[in-house]
């Protein structure tokens, strides 16, 4: 009897071991899995080829990612698309399919020259993201309509603005690019108003990567706004702005 003590005593350390580590190895996965369902979804939208020409066949592709991780498990991905001169109520909507690992991808011809609203309905993990782009289409002349930028067609500067709305606010994030290269240490600020509204609001960006400026802001209620980003560097006497349009929903 005295032998058989120390080996029931082994057995059932052996067993309280492999419950610790079963224990251990669930609560890991429960982090992890906590931790992925916190992380925002985020989305990039891209558009193929640049520029983009009238009645030519775009790529319009959606960069799905969580944590830096791609995303290949999306409800639906749906690009809403309008030209912005005739508002968002003659808006289509489209429906992309995956074409690779985290990649959502569809093809649209932009009907004539202009500028057009992009917005990428996205549903991902219980999380709904929906950022919005603005981008200009040119005619088979290379001219476009020009009809809300304040740019010129000598501008060295390339400016895109989208937002990703979720329950603390808008981020608005900007990509500018100056002779085709990251405009990087800028002063950037939006300038938002309304046509419900006389008051304008500045937001200050700050950049997060080489020519690429963001900054959250709570607007107060659902709309289309006009963005007004300022682009400035004192040191090289640049002032210039364009206005862009963003619609909350």
């Amino acid at each position: 009897m005295k032998k058989a003590i120390p080996f029931l005593l082994l057995i059932i350390t052996l067993a309280a071991c492999g419950s610790a580590s079963s224990e251990k190895e669930s609560t890991d996965s429960e982090k992890k899995e906590d931790e992925m369902a916190a992380a925002p979804v985020e989305v990039e939208v891209s558009f193929e080829p640049h520029p983009l020409t009238a009645a030519e066949n775009a790529d319009i592709t959606a960069t799905v990612t969580q944590n830096a991780e791609p995303v290949n498990d999306a409800e639906y991905v749906e690009f809403e698309i309008w030209k912005t001169d005739q508002g968002q109520e003659s808006s289509e909507t489209i429906q992309a399919v995956q074409s690779e690992e985290g990649k959502y991808t569809t093809q649209y011809s932009f009907s004539e020259a202009g500028s057009y609203q992009v917005i990428a309905h996205t549903q991902a993990r219980g999380l709904h993201t929906m950022p919005q782009n603005e981008v200009t289409v040119e005619g088979a002349d290379g001219q476009t309509s020009g009809d809300d930028s304040h740019s010129h067609a000598s501008s060295p500067f390339e400016v895109t603005l989208e937002k990703s709305q979720n329950d603390k606010g808008t981020v608005l994030k900007t990509t500018i690019n100056k002779d085709g290269v990251p405009f990087e240490k800028g002063e950037i600020t939006y300038e938002i108003s309304s046509p419900e509204s006389e008051k304008h609001e500045y937001v200050d960006a700050e950049e997060t990567e080489p020519g690429v400026y963001r900054a959250r802001h709570s607007f107060p209620s659902k709309g289309t706004y006009t963005v007004a980003v300022h682009i400035e560097k004192p040191s090289e006497e640049i002032h210039q702005h364009q206005e862009k349009k963003v619609t909350i929903q």
